[in-house]
């Protein structure tokens, strides 16, 4: 009897070790895997039923696919009825989770189910809330160099010259001291200069210092997150290049459907500025001290499931003071951007007419955001040099200083606008194809 009791004992130790132990196996297997392909921050916790890991990638350039290869790396290591979950972070900060049965995944990857049932089957979600204990191969304290096209700056349609333009090439340097607070810096190269300088400003003849910032990103809650930026913005306008600091929140509806938020800025001009004479070229740096400008803006955005369409309407204080509305409409194809904004305004400018008697100015314009190549950079090492991940430029078709905000390129929807759990939803079908290549290639 007492060997049946001890048999029995061990029987159930042995059942209760075996699953923990497996899916323990499998989890070890899947980061291996990943860690190899360059993903950062990686953590993981398994149980029967489940495998949630977090990761980051800084080598893929749109990040749709990195989750979904994710998403399939671990898949392929568990059983089919386990769920596997797969938080993506920025800035080693948790942003959205994407989970499936591993069955549903790998039948999907594999085209044996189509996309259209695939999205009804994955769960997409903003999930901000809940960080891993400990991490594996940190993207801490590792350092960017990207190097491409900086701007242009362009004026059309001027008495005596058609266009008046400027080419920049840009180095801009970044790196994470702690999970959320990123420095970044950025320096200007000029490349073509047409019908003499823009603004009248000669520093577009020569290199230039450009942003050097300091930020902070911040979860609230499952699907909101704060931002925090100091330092100085150049942007390419004498009247505009700022320091100071500026706080932007914005809240989510958990699917990423809706968001809705504000920003404040509290800044003063500063400058790098560059003046000729007769004799010699000035070169000064310009700060207006105390700070005293105090732009705001309050917005909300709608995305489209299906069409990957971004509708979103501001209502703020801009730059110059003045007080307007902006409706921006982004239509995406993958990571092509094209936006046609119009912005209603109580300023004008000195040198214009008012458009009517209200003093209300009404234009609008396009811009556009091109992904650059390579699709894939190097390993993440403690230094690394890569390419710009895109181009963007806009153009106002009505000349005019009024509407201008501050861009920092360090607000929430910066850093967390590629991971909204639409713009996964709506990319999938693009994101598998490239998943699909990069595996043929890795068995080639």
């Amino acid at each position: 009897m007492r060997w049946v009791t001890l048999l029995f004992s061990a029987g159930l130790l042995f059942g209760a070790w075996v699953p923990g132990g497996a899916s323990e196996h499998c989890c070890s297997g899947a980061l291996d895997r990943l860690y190899g392909a360059g993903y950062e921050n990686l953590a993981c916790e398994t149980t029967d039923s489940s495998v949630v890991v977090w990761c980051e990638n800084r080598r893929i350039r749109y990040p749709v696919v990195w989750m979904i290869e994710a998403l399939s790396v671990v898949a392929s290591s568990v059983p089919d009825d386990v769920v596997v979950n797969v938080v993506a972070e920025r800035l080693a900060v948790p942003v959205t989770s994407l989970s499936a049965r591993a069955g549903d995944v790998r039948a999907w990857v594999k085209g044996r189910i189509g996309t259209e049932e695939f999205r009804q089957l994955l769960r997409v979600e903003f999930d901000g809330s809940e960080c891993p204990s400990e991490r594996r191969n940190s993207s801490l304290r590792k350092v960017d160099l990207a190097i491409g096209p900086g701007r242009i700056l362009s004026e059309f349609g001027l008495p005596g010259v058609w266009i008046r333009a400027n080419f920049d090439v840009s180095t801009e340097f970044s790196t994470a001291f702690l999970p959320g607070l990123n420095a970044s810096g950025r320096m200007f190269f000029p490349a073509y200069n047409t019908g003499g300088p823009v603004y009248n400003d000669s520093r577009y003849n020569e290199l230039r210092p450009g942003s050097a910032l300091l930020s902070y990103l911040r979860p609230v809650g499952k699907s909101g997150f704060l931002s925090v930026c100091g330092g100085m913005v150049e942007m390419a306008n004498w009247r505009y290049d700022s320091y100071g600091i500026v706080v932007d929140a914005k809240q989510y509806s958990p699917d990423g459907t809706w968001g809705f938020g504000g920003s404040f800025g509290y800044i003063a001009p500063g400058r790098y500025q560059v003046l000729n004479d007769a004799n010699q070229r000035y070169r000064t740096w310009v700060f207006v001290w105390p700070l005293y400008n105090t732009p705001y803006e309050a917005w909300t955005s709608y995305r489209v499931t299906g069409f990957d369409l971004r509708i979103t309407a501001r209502w703020g204080r801009y730059l110059v003071g003045d007080r307007a509305w902006r409706i921006d409409v982004e239509r995406s194809f993958g990571e092509t951007k094209l936006t046609v904004f119009g912005i209603q305004s109580n300023g004008y400018s000195d040198y214009l007419k008012r458009v009517d008697r209200q003093n209300t100015r009404l234009l609008g314009g396009v811009r556009m955001e091109i992904p650059l190549p390579p699709r894939e950079r190097g390993m993440p090492e403690r230094f690394r040099v890569t390419s710009t991940s895109a181009f963007a430029w806009s153009y106002r078709y009505r000349v005019g200083d009024v509407g201008v905000d501050l861009v920092t390129k360090q607000s929430v929807e910066d850093h967390v606008g590629a991971y909204n759990p639409v713009a996964v939803l709506n990319n999938l079908e693009r994101a598998r194809s490239q998943v699909r290549a990069r595996q043929s290639e890795a068995c080639q």
